[in-house]
């Protein structure tokens, strides 16, 4: 959401100055009443209710250190997200969850999808595949894209078991 122009907000306070309550305020100008008394105490706080800043670019806290994490990866290609992220605690003082660690591995390109117990059972299709990180990419990127069905109420006789209706009110 943007928030008000600092010219708006300095006729607020200007309006509170000259001795109008925060609902009068709120009513003149077509904002909220929290409004006016969140930029009237701001104004009394630091002398100025200018907006603070917004947005910007976030810069990953592994970005110094993404050379050292494909170099963990080369010398050991079935690290796990967690055993990483313990590395990267005990040795280079970063603390971050297995999420944001993935998000960057991504963002490198390759696949990291560790999972022991599948591995161990190895199923037929998969025998042949190249998975993990040193191999390329993961047997299930080749495959296209699952799109979610509507027919997914339909029986296995072809049959509706139940039809939804356009205002969302079940028929039988």
């Amino acid at each position: 959401m943007k928030s008000y122009s600092e010219d708006l907000r300095e006729r607020i306070v200007k309006a509170r100055e000259e001795g109008k309550s925060a609902a009068e305020a709120a009513k003149m100008f077509a904002v909220c009443k929290r409004t006016v008394e969140r930029y009237w105490k701001h104004y009394r706080e630091r002398g100025h209710c200018k907006a603070l800043a917004s947005g910007g670019r976030r810069v990953s806290r592994l970005r110094p250190h993404l050379v050292v994490i494909c170099k963990w990866i080369e010398e050991q290609s079935d690290l796990t997200l967690s055993e990483m992220a313990e590395r990267l605690r005990e040795r280079l003082g970063v603390e971050i969850g297995s999420t944001a660690l993935w998000h960057q591995i991504d963002k490198l390109g390759m696949s990291y999808k560790k999972n022991s117990m599948r591995d161990r059972a190895g199923a037929a299709r998969r025998q042949g595949a190249q998975g993990g990180v040193a191999g390329g990419p993961a047997w299930h990127a080749s495959r296209e894209p699952c799109l979610p069905r509507r027919d997914l109420l339909q029986r296995k006789d072809g049959e509706a078991s139940r039809k939804v209706s356009t205002r969302g009110a079940l028929r039988r």
